[in-house]
């Protein structure tokens, strides 16, 4: 039984909410009749940026949330959150004890690994546009990210149970 490690850097994760906001910011209506400081201010610049990083650990701790059921017999850190060390958030947790075909479970990690991210990032943009106050985009958000932990949580089960 060996644990699965699923890491994302925390660097694509501030490129990929920073160019969206950016392109969100400069092309959806509800930023048609802002100022240019009011649209730069709906803007997240990654990397230095406190908001983002608030909230990307925001994120983060709350997808933790999927993994954490299956976290009880990992050998090691279960979850971390390493901005300064390693740059990288890293989930764990262990395979069942009749483990599938090494492509397959290949194939799911991958999977995990980029919907992680990609759930990340919807999350922070939700955040971001709640803050706003831009419930058209906020729930669209919404929806992206809850559609993602669906299917995290149907790898997370093909893989540990």
């Amino acid at each position: 039984m060996a644990d699965i490690t699923i890491t994302v850097p925390i660097s694509d994760v501030f490129r990929e909410v920073s160019r969206r906001s950016v392109i969100i910011s400069s092309t959806d209506v509800y930023y048609a009749n802002k100022t240019v400081e009011e649209r730069q201010n709906s803007q997240l610049q990654g990397e230095g940026d406190r908001i983002t990083t608030d909230f990307t650990k925001e994120a983060a701790k709350e997808i933790l949330k999927t993994y954490i059921p299956v976290q009880g017999d990992v050998s090691g850190l279960a979850f971390e959150y390493d901005l300064a060390s390693s740059g990288n958030i890293v989930y764990r947790f262990s395979e069942n004890d009749d483990p599938l075909s090494t492509n397959h479970t290949s194939a799911i990690t991958t999977r995990l690994t980029d919907n992680t991210k990609d759930a990340m990032i919807y999350f922070i943009l939700t955040s971001l546009y709640r803050s706003d106050g831009n419930v058209n985009k906020e729930q669209e958000m919404l929806i992206k990210y809850n559609d993602l932990l669906d299917v995290l949580s149907g790898d997370i089960y093909r893989l540990h149970s």
